[in-house]
C-alpha cells in the first residue's frame, strides 16, 4: 500500500543508507534481522536510528494500545530525524490498520502483504538500492552489516509464524494469520549461515512454536502428529545436523508441550531455560481467555520440567485485569505466580483490542485496578526472580559474552548470559565478545551476577 504523495518521493531515489527500528516481539526482530540481511545485500549501509538516513523501516507492534501509541511516535520520530528520507512502517501494526497508519504525518509507505519481500517492494516503488558500484551487492557479512543496534553473538531465528488458536483477548492470529512454518531444511541452513558470521546462541521463535509442522500435515489432509513431535524433530536436526554452541527456546504453550522433549536437553547445547506463558493464575479467567489447560496441567507441567532440569529458568507472561477478574481472581492468580516461582515474568495490564472477543466482555476492569493490580504483581514478580537467582551465587556456569558495555575508564566491561538465562557482567581487558567462559557466580547486583576476581 503507497500513498500518492509517496509515489513520487519515491521514484527514482538513491539509498544507499537505512535504518530499522523493530518494536514487540523476538519474532519481529528476527524479521527484522533478515531484512537487514536483504538490504546488506542489496548494497545499502545499515546505520543505527537517530542518524539522517534515505530510508526508515519501524517494524511495528500492536500487542496493546501502548505498543500502537509507541509504534506511531517512532514513525513520526523517524521523520524528523531524515526530513528528506523515506518512511515505511511494516509489523502488526501496519498489518492491522493500515488505513490508520498511513494518515499518521511523514509516513510514506505501509506494507501489509508479503513484508519478507519488502526489498522487491521498494524496488518496484520506484527506488534504487545501493549506492550502484560496482562489486558492492551481494557483499555481505558482518563487517558490511555493522553497525547494528543488537549484538551478532546472539540472533533470533523466526520457524513459525500465525497462531490458530484465537485466545479472546489477542490480536496476534488478526495480525499474522494462520500458522504457517518455515521448512525445517532452510531453517538448519539459516543456523548454519548464522554461526559463519559469528553466531554463537540461536533463539528458535515464532507466535506458536509449539504447532511447528502440523499445518504441513493439515495441507496434505493427513492425520495430525501430536502437539510439539515437529517442533522435536526440528530441534533434533539442529542438534545433529549444525554445530550453534547454544540454541535458546523461546516459548512453548503450556497444551502443545512435545511428548519425550526433555530428553532432548541431554545435549547441553539446549539451553535450560522455557518460556512458558500462563496469563492467569486462576481457572476461571483463563476459561474466558479460551487458554486450552488448567492451572493444574500447567503446575504439573512445571514440576515435571524441574525434575528433570533442576537448574532450569522457566519465565512466563501473565495478564492482570482481565474483564470480569474479580480481587479474589486477581488474588488467586498472585497466590499461583507465588507458587510457581519463576526465574521472570512479563506483566502486562489488559488492553482491549478492537475486533477480539474480549473487547466486547462485560466487566472491563478500570484502568486505576489494573494499574495497582499489575504493580502488585511485578513486585511479587521480582521477589521471586530474586529468589531464583540466589540460588546460584557461588556456583559454577558457562557464560557467553554477548557485548561489551560503555565504560569511562578501567577495563572493557563484557555483558552475557548463562544457559539458564542469568545476567552476568565482567571486567576484562581481553576482547571477550563471542566467547564462553567458565565463570564463578561470586556476587550479585540489582539481577546482575559478577564473577571472581581474576
Amino acid at each position: 500500500m503507497i500513498s500518492g504523495r509517496a509515489v513520487d518521493r519515491m521514484l527514482g531515489r538513491r539509498i544507499c543508507t537505512a535504518s530499522v527500528v523493530t518494536l514487540g516481539c523476538k519474532l519481529n526482530q528476527a524479521e527484522s534481522y533478515r531484512l537487514q540481511v536483504d538490504l546488506a545485500q542489496a548494497g545499502v549501509d545499515l546505520l543505527p536510528f537517530g542518524q539522517p538516513v534515505d530510508l526508515s523501516i519501524v517494524n511495528t507492534c500492536t500487542i496493546t494500545h501502548v505498543a500502537d501509541q509507541q509504534a506511531r511516535q517512532m514513525l513520526r520520530r523517524a521523520r524528523r530525524i531524515s526530513p528528506d528520507g523515506c518512511v515505511v512502517a511494516m509489523g502488526c501494526y501496519a498489518q492491522i490498520a493500515p488505513d490508520e497508519v498511513a494518515a499518521i504525518e511523514g509516513v510514506d509507505m505501509v506494507v501489509t502483504a508479503e513484508k519478507e519481500r519488502l526489498v522487491a517492494q521498494l524496488q518496484s516503488a520506484g527506488m534504487m538500492l545501493g549506492d550502484g558500484s560496482d562489486g558492492v551487492n551481494g557483499n555481505i557479512g558482518p563487517d558490511h552489516l555493522h553497525p547494528l543496534p543488537e549484538t551478532r553473538v546472539r540472533r533470533f531465528v523466526k520457524i513459525q509464524d500465525g497462531c490458530d488458536d484465537y485466545c479472546t483477548y489477542c490480536i496476534v492470529p488478526f495480525a499474522r494469520g494462520h500458522s504457517i512454518s518455515r521448512p525445517s531444511e532452510a531453517i538448519v541452513a539459516e543456523v548454519r549461515e548464522l554461526e559463519a558470521d559469528g553466531c554463537r546462541e540461536v533463539v528458535l521463535t515464532g507466535v506458536q512454536i509449539g504447532a511447528y509442522g502440523r499445518d504441513r500435515y493439515r495441507f496434505r489432509e493427513a492425520d495430525l502428529p501430536p502437539p510439539g513431535r515437529p517442533l522435536g524433530s526440528l530441534v533434533q536436526r539442529l542438534l545433529a545436523e549444525t554445530t550453534i554452541p547454544r540454541i535458546r527456546i523461546s516459548s512453548i504453550q503450556p497444551q502443545d508441550w512435545p511428548q519425550d522433549f526433555l530428553d532432548l536437553f541431554q545435549d547441553a547445547r539446549l539451553c535450560r531455560h522455557l518460556h512458558l506463558p500462563l496469563q492467569a493464575g486462576c481457572d476461571a479467567t483463563l476459561r474466558r481467555m479460551s487458554r486450552r489447560y488448567t492451572t493444574d496441567d500447567f503446575a504439573q507441567l512445571v514440576e515435571r520440567i524441574r525434575v528433570a532440569l533442576p537448574d532450569v529458568a522457566i519465565t512466563g507472561d501473565m495478564i492482570v485485569g482481565f474483564p470480569g477478574e474479580t480481587e479474589e481472581q486477581h488474588a488467586e492468580s498472585l497466590r499461583f505466580a507465588r507458587a510457581i516461582g519463576f526465574a521472570d515474568l512479563h506483566v502486562f495490564r489488559y488492553s482491549p483490542r478492537r475486533g477480539t472477543a474480549a473487547s466486547r466482555m462485560a466487566g472491563q476492569v478500570n484502568p486505576d485496578t489494573k494499574k495497582h493490580r499489575s504493580e502488585e504483581l511485578r513486585a511479587l514478580a521480582e521477589e521471586s526472580a530474586h529468589v531464583f537467582r540466589g540460588q546460584f551465587l557461588g556456583s559454577r556456569h558457562q557464560v557467553l559474552w554477548e557485548e561489551q558495555l560503555p565504560a569511562a575508564d578501567g577495563p572493557p566491561r563484557w555483558t552475557g548470559l548463562t544457559g539458564n538465562y542469568l545476567r552476568v557482567v565482567r571486567a576484562s581487558a581481553e576482547d571477550l565478545l563471542g566467547r564462553e567462559t567458565d565463570e564463578t557466580l561470586a556476587h550479585l547486583r540489582d539481577g546482575v551476577f559478577g564473577p571472581e576476581a581474576r
